[in-house]
């Protein structure tokens, strides 16, 4: 069975140089991670105490071929696993809603889509070789 190594909480973003601004700048967290690592991020992550927190466009979401975020999918979160088919195959069993399948994205994770009982966006990654 897969683990769960970490959690991530991403926040959608219509103007992300104006959220990076926020997180980054007023907020003072320390930016982690960026993608793409040029031009105007679709995602950037951000180190705040224990916990990532993220900001991602809608054109990140489309990337991983979801739709825009919406008032009723403002964020989602995000678990670090390490076995990403293992672990929807498992959710799958238990009868989770697979939004959708395990794909490789061009930001190098091997990513998948499940939503909790209330609808809420869950992603679940890991990272390729």
């Amino acid at each position: 069975m897969a683990t769960i190594i970490n959690a991530l909480v991403t926040v959608s973003a219509r103007d992300i140089p104006r959220s990076v601004a926020f997180y980054g700048t007023l907020r003072g967290f320390t930016e982690t991670y960026r993608f793409p690592k040029t031009g105007v991020p679709m995602h950037v992550e951000f180190s705040a105490g224990g916990t990532t927190i993220a900001v991602s466009s809608d054109a990140g979401l489309k990337s991983h071929g979801m739709p825009p975020s919406s008032s009723g999918h403002p964020f989602e979160i995000g678990l670090k696993t390490d076995d990403v088919d293992s672990l929807v195959a498992t959710l799958r069993a238990q009868g989770v809603t697979v939004l959708r399948e395990p794909f490789d994205s061009e930001a190098g994770n091997r990513v998948a889509y499940v939503a909790d009982p209330d609808g809420t966006w869950i992603s679940l990654y890991h990272t390729l070789k």
